[in-house]
């Protein structure tokens, strides 16, 4: 799997110090928000804070660092002409020089890259051979064994992309009992689920109960917000089984697997929002792709036209930078920073979810069909297209079902919805 985020990193650190694998380097800061004013990368421009990497010799009190090495701005962006991810521009702020990527040219490659690891995961995780395997004594029908088989599903996907030289004879036993021997292999403890309000072991409740109570916390929700007799329709029986069970598997996997979860199991307090709003935006965009599909089908618009003949440099909002940034490129970061815990995976696709809700808020994708706007209607359908792979990829490595196997039954749902509203 490609990263060119770390790609980055190890080519400064190359250019910088005649290092490119040293792990233990984490001087250059990788920025998240802000992007605009402080760039995309920076590191520290003083010589003590690099004390390790220079002569014993340098003076660390009255010289900056890239003087010490003998290089300027000029030097790093000449340099980062040969680089995947090359710099625009560099700032000196507050004794850190400051790096700027070249958008223009970024978007288009972080793509690219993208679409290739998702691929790429695809095949490794129809290919994947099970190291993580359920304690038998932890087997049962309760809701902490119900996590437990959960975390070993994402476990197993998560070591199939992660270690490509893993020991035939490797074994991981997922446990919640602790005093738990697993003899040759190795063992991971996963918490209990407590209930929230006696802050006990929940042991009254079964994992398919708990998958009940989610499904009729969500019926409830469309029935008195639409005021919908969902129960009389299959279609919309059958989504709402689907997205209650995978609000659980979200709820299950968001804690780090050693600690406890607390559920409040009272339906009113709407605890399944969490998964349900990241594929409510996975919904967002298969309808935006699909509608797009239609008007191209119809004549509305033209053909989408391939990756390599669009204009990237439209994509000029900050969000979608941000999206294209963290979300595309660094897809690759994020799973490899996963290890055993698919809790960061769960936090990695929430905060994916709301900007792309806040980008959804304030940014019309689908346009009159008018010469000078589909340019950047073109780039955005692009972006999203790469972005709604991710997502699903993403659930598939928690083994929740996208909204794309679900579609059909979504569909009929908004439609349901929509009939229901106009005729009040």
């Amino acid at each position: 799997m490609n990263d060119l985020l770390k790609e980055f990193t190890r080519n400064l650190n190359n250019f910088l110090i005649g290092r490119d694998g040293d792990e233990k380097v984490t001087l250059i800061k990788k920025h998240s928000s802000n992007l605009q004013a402080i760039g995309e990368f920076s590191f520290p421009n003083t010589i003590t804070a690099w004390h390790e990497y220079v002569n014993e010799k340098a003076d660390l009190n009255n010289s900056n660092f890239l003087t010490y090495v003998k290089k300027d701005a000029a030097d790093i962006i000449n340099a980062s002409k040969k680089w995947k991810l090359s710099v625009k521009n560099v700032k000196f702020i507050n004794d850190r020089v400051h790096l700027f990527v070249d958008r223009r040219i970024a978007i288009r490659v972080c793509l690219e890259c993208c679409l290739e690891n998702n691929n790429w995961i695809i095949q490794k995780l129809n290919d994947k051979q099970n190291v993580a395997c359920i304690d038998p004594s932890c087997d049962g029908a309760g809701i902490t064994s119900l996590r437990v088989k959960s975390l070993v599903h994402a476990i197993n996907n998560l070591v199939a992309i992660n270690s490509s030289n893993l020991s035939e004879t490797t074994r991981v036993v997922v446990t919640s009992k602790s005093s738990n021997s697993c003899g040759s292999g190795q063992y991971l403890l996963c918490g209990a689920v407590l209930n929230a309000k006696t802050n006990v072991k929940e042991n009254a409740l079964s994992g398919d109960d708990f998958i009940k109570l989610r499904q009729n916390e969500l019926m409830l929700i469309a029935q008195h917000k639409y005021g919908m007799r969902a129960g009389t329709e299959d279609k919309w029986r059958e989504f709402i089984a689907h997205l209650g069970q995978s609000a659980v598997t979200f709820e299950l996997l968001q804690t780090q697997p050693s600690s406890a979860v607390k559920i409040n199991f009272d339906v009113s307090t709407g605890c399944s929002k969490g998964a349900a709003f990241i594929l409510y935006n996975c919904a967002r965009l298969e309808t935006i792709i699909r509608t797009f599909n239609e008007k191209v089908v119809d004549g509305t618009y033209p053909p989408l036209p391939q990756i390599t003949n669009t204009d990237f440099s439209l994509l000029t909002q900050e969000e979608e930078w941000a999206l294209v940034l963290t979300y595309a490129a660094g897809a690759a970061g994020a799973l490899a920073g996963c290890g055993t815990g698919p809790h960061r995976l769960c936090a990695f696709l929430s905060a994916m979810a709301r900007l792309l809700s806040q980008y959804y808020r304030k940014t019309r994708i689908l346009t009159e069909p008018r010469s000078h706007l589909l340019p950047v209607m073109f780039a955005r359908i692009h972006m999203l297209k790469v972005l709604n792979e991710t997502l699903k990829t993403c659930l598939r490595i928690l083994n929740i079902k996208s909204v794309s196997q679900m579609y059909h039954s979504f569909l009929l749902l908004s439609f349901y919805i929509i009939v229901t509203l106009t005729h009040k």
